[in-house]
């Protein structure tokens, strides 16, 4: 009797260990993930033409998993563990165009997921890893 109650109690503790990861990925978004254009962006114009705005992004999330969440949604921890969108008041809300005198202003959302998503892509990339794309049309893609 006490053997298998011991079998049974290291059973479950091995599915416990075994579900802890999959309960914290649960409510990240599938692979299907869109990260959208931003409402409100203003475009830089080209010449005497208005610019045109980006494409969205395909963001396949599984992808990234084995970086750490915080990593990327940097207020989570202050937060309580909400992730919130970067254009939230606060953060990365500045919907101005990226130009020469602004080009490294991390209020603005474009600046943001760029410095994010490129930068590691880049790092990566030195470091001689898998990574993902540094160049606009393959991430901004139709």
């Amino acid at each position: 009797m006490k053997k298998k109650l011991l079998i049974s109690l290291i059973c479950a503790a091995f599915l416990s260990l075994a579900a802890v990861p999959m309960l914290s990925a649960a409510d990240a978004p599938g692979d299907d993930y869109v990260i959208p254009k931003v409402e409100g962006l203003k475009l830089k114009p080209k010449g005497d033409q208005p610019g045109k705005l980006q494409k969205q992004v395909l963001f396949p999330h599984s992808k990234h998993a084995s970086v750490e969440c915080a990593h990327c949604h940097h207020t989570m921890e202050a937060d309580g563990g909400a992730i919130k969108h970067c254009t939230e008041a606060g953060c990365h809300d500045s919907l101005e165009f990226r130009d020469k005198a602004n080009a490294k202003d991390i209020t603005l959302v474009e600046v943001a997921y760029h410095k994010q998503c490129i930068d590691c892509h880049k790092d990566l990339k030195k470091e001689q890893k898998p990574t993902g794309p540094t160049a606009c049309g393959k991430c901004h893609v139709k």
